[in-house]
């Protein structure tokens, strides 16, 4: 049988240790985990959309002489239903 000489598989490599700050934040950053958002609601009264450190003011705008929700909602199901056919 043939002897083969030993490989140290360490000095294959770049060890880790030497690459620049700024990647190795940015590789921690990437696998931390992503915030779940969420919805919340201010003193003032406002509702806003919450994730990671963006703040989303909620609305809703209806046109005052609009047609009410529910016959909206009405509306969407019938042109869905029509549209399935």
């Amino acid at each position: 049988m043939k002897e083969y000489e030993s490989i140290d598989l360490c000095e294959c490599y770049e060890s880790l240790e030497y690459l620049p700050k700024e990647i190795l934040r940015a590789w921690k950053r990437e696998s931390e985990p992503v915030p779940k958002p969420y919805y919340g609601t201010e003193p003032d009264g406002e509702m806003y959309f919450y994730i990671g450190n963006t703040r989303i003011k909620v609305s809703e705008h209806f046109a005052k002489d609009g047609k009410p929700l529910e016959n909206l909602l009405e509306d969407i199901i019938k042109y869905s239903a029509k549209s399935a056919l």
